[in-house]
């Protein structure tokens, strides 16, 4: 699934410097999770982004 969604924490430090603190390729799903909420801050609903991840998904295994 890391291959359709992640997400990746970062940290800039006072000098603007940044740190990659931790890549999840498997975020949680919830309508309160992280990868829910960057979407509807977007506009997409929760029930649009399971549909977008539905879709690219499948595209990896037709012809």
């Amino acid at each position: 699934m890391g291959e359709v969604y992640t997400r990746v924490d970062f940290l800039m430090d006072a000098k603007g410097e940044l740190f990659c603190l931790e890549a999840n390729t498997l975020p949680g799903m919830t309508p309160t999770s992280l990868v829910p909420q960057m979407a509807q801050a977007r506009g997409q609903s929760f029930g649009e982004l399971c549909e977008e991840i539905i879709a690219v998904s499948m595209k990896k295994y037709r012809n």
